[in-house]
């Protein structure tokens, strides 16, 4: 997943180039389990296991939902 998209669009009146800017879609254990119907331990561990899916800020886990559905279906294919 890109967080800046490299295709920049001119404005023909200003010639002013806009870069198209993709922000990953970020949310607690609790909100990913809602989402995604996965056990909120199975995510917990998921944080721990799998470098770049999540991050902790203190106590809490924040997981990127792209990275996590990019997992969760590359493991189902691999079944």
């Amino acid at each position: 997943m890109k967080y800046v998209e490299s295709s920049a669009e001119k404005t023909p009146e200003t010639d002013i180039e806009i870069e198209k800017v993709v922000l990953p879609q970020v949310v607690s254990i609790k909100k990913a389990s809602e989402i995604m119907g996965l056990p909120p331990y199975y995510l917990r561990r998921l944080c721990k296991e799998v470098p770049g899916l999540a991050f902790q800020s203190g106590v809490k886990w924040y997981i990127n939902l792209g990275r996590l559905a990019a997992y969760y279906n590359a493991q189902k294919e691999e079944e």
